[in-house]
């Protein structure tokens, strides 16, 4: 590859200050409102390693390698950082030459260390090959690389593959997915002020944080429960916005200043996740059926087969096949059965939940109302209480796999290891168990006013856990009640 070709991508290369006529960087500097992703604080520049950052679209990893950069920028030579969007690359061997041209002529000016970026490198078809290739020929020469994609289908796997497990030498991990915010770090986004008094009982510092949550979800209100229920009705609020937004800085800048969503936005995912299909060699119609199906039955326990019986598709695992794939693309959220005993069963019914709320409603809009404006389809669907408890449901499943992560946090981590939900043949439901070496515990979602009996039967029968109310704060026994929004700044 010529390297005015790679010129072309780094400005910077020229006038270091250049990196601010990005359009990424430039969009982040203008936002009224700005999201300094925490993942970036374990991402170590100075590091002889290969890290891969995964996530859903438009949640902004482009965005957080461009920071990156310019921090990069301030204290380093700007010829040895080199940014590449992969997506105008034809194959590996344009990949292969790409990076054989860069370094062989940075390395004959300096011997310093090297930043090389390949932006959605799952665009390039057997990309594996030349990065291999290239690690196992200069891996270990004072060279750090970043590579980000939109799926887990390859990256993964791929970067585990690389000899001698490149970044394990310098004892970091090197595989880290950037997914929307939580609510605890929307809440600290909107307003700083309300987020401090959550800080003065260490919910910002993830041990203390986690010794709090595993003390909750095993049936004990922690301390801090009855001090921050008082602001209740300023983090309740909150949590109205983010059912909208779903944490994603696109759709959280247009809503903040025009307190709706253009149709574009939702588009530019659905648009992007329509490419990422076709690069899997799937049929997008199949896909769609699939999604259409899942969103019908959000909370309902359902089979690969029943899906297939309804949209006539050939077998179940061709269904099986599609949901994971779609879960690779953070699309999607599986939850399997587990029995009493703590038997697993995953050949049994699955909850599926889509993993965001604005992800939710860009595909509510694609599948089911796509005559009607998205964002008027997302407020209709919000103003039924059965459907907006639905969503909420979803909500509660995607932050505990995030705590089951924040537990566990290792390279080969698979949330359906630690997260399931509970339905005994006697009618015993709980909506979630969260299962780990210490621990067995039920977390119960009832978003309403009043709870009842019936309610914590599932609950009882476990034992102890934690029911996520609509307002209630009070402890029950063996079983922590905790308000919906409070419940999540423990995660």
């Amino acid at each position: 590859m010529d390297l005015i070709e790679i010129r072309k991508q780094n400005l910077w290369w020229d006038t270091p200050g250049r990196i601010n006529e990005d359009p990424k960087i430039k969009d982040f500097d203008s936002a009224k409102i700005k999201w300094a992703p925490r993942l970036k604080k374990y991402i170590f520049l100075d590091k002889n390693a290969v890290y891969s950052i995964r996530g859903p679209r438009q949640v902004g990893k482009t965005t957080l390698v461009k920071i990156m950069i310019r921090g990069l920028l301030e204290k380093n030579n700007p010829l040895n950082v080199m940014y590449f969007a992969c997506d105008l690359l034809r194959d590996n061997i344009a990949l292969n030459d790409l990076l054989t041209t860069y370094y062989e002529w940075v390395r004959n000016q300096n011997r310093e260390r090297v930043h090389i970026f390949l932006d959605e490198i799952s665009s390039v078809k057997d990309w594996q090959k030349s990065v291999k290739f290239f690690v196992d020929n200069y891996g270990n020469q004072n060279l750090t690389i970043v590579l980000t994609g939109s799926h887990t289908l390859d990256i993964k796997t791929s970067v585990e593959r690389l000899p001698g497990r490149v970044g394990e030498k310098e004892h970091v991990q090197t595989h880290k997915i950037l997914l929307p915010m939580k609510f605890a770090e929307y809440v600290q986004m909107k307003n700083p002020e309300l987020y401090k008094q959550v800080q003065a009982f260490e919910l910002d510092i993830a041990q203390k944080r986690t010794e709090q949550f595993l003390e909750l979800i095993s049936g004990t209100l922690p301390k801090s429960a009855h001090n921050l229920v008082r602001l209740l009705p300023e983090i309740d609020s909150i949590f109205e916005e983010y059912l909208i937004t779903g944490g994603i800085m696109i759709a959280v800048n247009e809503y903040t200043e025009h307190k709706r969503i253009n149709a574009q936005i939702y588009d530019i995912y659905i648009r992007q996740l329509i490419g990422d299909i076709a690069r899997t060699n799937r049929e997008e119609k199949t896909a769609k059926m699939i999604l259409a199906s899942i969103l019908k039955k959000i909370c309902s326990p359902v089979s690969w087969n029943s899906i297939r019986k309804e949209n006539c598709i050939p077998s179940p695992p061709t269904v099986e096949q599609y949901a994971n794939i779609l879960q690779n693309m953070f699309v999607l959220n599986i939850f399997y059965k587990i029995e009493m005993d703590g038997t697993i069963k995953r050949a049994s019914d699955k909850k599926i939940h889509i993993l965001n709320p604005f992800i939710f409603h860009a595909l509510q809009g694609w599948l089911i109302n796509p005559a009607q404006d998205p964002f008027q389809s997302s407020m209709e669907f919000l103003s039924s209480a059965e459907n907006k408890s639905k969503l909420i449901e979803s909500v509660v499943g995607d932050h505990l796999n995030r705590a089951a992560h924040n537990i566990r946090p290792t390279d080969t981590f698979d949330a359906s290891d630690y997260v399931f939900y509970l339905k005994t043949n006697k009618g015993y439901e709980v909506d979630y168990v969260f299962k780990s070496q210490d621990i067995f515990a039920g977390v119960d979602v009832t978003y309403q006013n009043e709870l009842n009996s019936e309610d914590f039967r599932g609950l009882n029968k476990l034992g102890s856990g934690c029911m996520v109310s609509k307002k209630q704060l009070i402890q029950k026994g063996d079983i922590a009640i905790i308000p919906l929004s409070l419940f999540l700044l423990y995660i």
